[in-house]
């Protein structure tokens, strides 16, 4: 049996645990270095995940450590670009939290320094793709159970406050976070739509800032209109200023059934066929069983990382590519610009 793949967490703020416990519960990784521009913040994770973890302040300290195979990027947006690209060029496989970057100009970097190493494994971090609900939707709808897809709807009406922007400095700006709500929460369920209908061919969108106009610079609310690559057409409508903490919706319309999911576990199923329908909400039934959560790491995080994290591990150890690659990991990215760029080509 091959040795445990040696894992180095970049970044171990508000993501970076999360990162760690998942790698550390799989039984063909471990981790061996944590980083943190805050030495206090690497330390506590290092004492956290291992008596032998490394710590240290400077990335580069762990791209050019011989004992790590591996590395995860959990730091902020603006960061992305540069340790991945270096990552890669160290020799190292590297798994990126979303977005990959907070421009177009990064994301250019980082798919140019993997078409110079092919060799590496490297890939995106979409979580909910591995939620077993989500899971079964999309084996659902691929099956062709809806007929032919029509619409494909998603909202988000979540709450940031502004101290949430203010605590933390480069949150809010376009330079560092490149957006806000669509870049930073909303990615995730328009991430869910180009999955399950195959990507989208045209885009328009408008943001604006409504709730937090003497806070942050970027979005606070934004909607957008899509028709997809299948033929169908789409929305999306989110928001951070809701009175809601945390509200989800995704919806699939087809000519024969459709499919709502609500908070990612309430079901909505109708179809043509009574039979079918309830073969259908069965499934997705079954596929809310309850699964051991994280220690770490937020509740709508879901419960995807643990299961991304191994695909990525099996994906290294085999040497082939992970589940989200990449490339399909930048495509939901450059929808989300394209809704940033037709608002600055309206004027708006």
């Amino acid at each position: 049996m091959k040795d445990k793949t040696r894992v180095a967490i970049i970044g171990c703020g508000v993501i970076g645990p999360l990162h760690a416990e998942c790698f550390n519960a799989n039984d063909d990784a471990e981790v061996v270095w944590v980083c943190d521009l805050i030495s206090e913040k690497a330390q506590q994770l290092a004492e956290k995940t291992g008596s032998d973890v490394k710590w240290t302040t400077n990335y580069k300290d762990v791209l050019n450590a011989d004992d790590v195979d591996a590395v995860s990027v959990c730091t902020d947006h603006a960061s992305h670009a540069d340790i991945f690209v270096e990552s890669l060029e160290h020799g190292k496989d590297t798994l990126c939290e979303k977005p990959l970057a907070q421009n177009s100009e990064n994301l250019d970097k980082m798919l140019a320094a993997k078409a110079r190493h092919p060799e590496r494994i490297c890939g995106g971090v979409f979580q909910h793709r591995f939620d077993p609900i989500y899971v079964e939707l999309h084996d659902i709808i691929s099956s062709g159970a809806l007929g032919t897809l029509l619409n494909a709807n998603t909202q988000l009406r979540c709450y940031r406050s502004d101290s949430y922007y203010t605590d933390t400095p480069w949150r809010g700006t376009w330079k560092d976070e490149g957006g806000s709500v669509l870049i930073n929460q909303a990615i995730h369920y328009i991430d869910q739509l180009l999955w399950h209908t195959g990507d989208e061919d045209k885009i328009k969108g408008t943001v604006k800032n409504i709730a937090h106009r003497n806070v942050i610079e970027t979005e606070d609310c934004a909607a957008a209109f899509l028709e997809f690559k299948c033929g169908a057409v789409g929305t999306i409508e989110v928001t951070s200023a809701s009175h809601l903490d945390w509200f989800s919706r995704i919806s699939f319309f087809g000519t024969d059934g459709s499919i709502e999911i609500t908070g990612d576990k309430q079901i909505f199923v109708k179809t043509k066929d009574k039979e079918q329908e309830d073969l259908i909400l069965k499934r997705l039934e079954a596929a809310l069983e309850p699964i051991q959560p994280a220690v770490t790491g937020k509740k709508y995080y879901g419960p995807g990382h643990f299961a991304q994290v191994a695909d990525f591990i099996e994906a290294v150890r085999e040497r082939r590519e992970p589940s989200v690659t990449l490339e399909s990991a930048a495509e939901t990215l450059r929808a989300v610009f394209a809704i940033y760029d037709t608002t600055r080509q309206a004027g708006q």
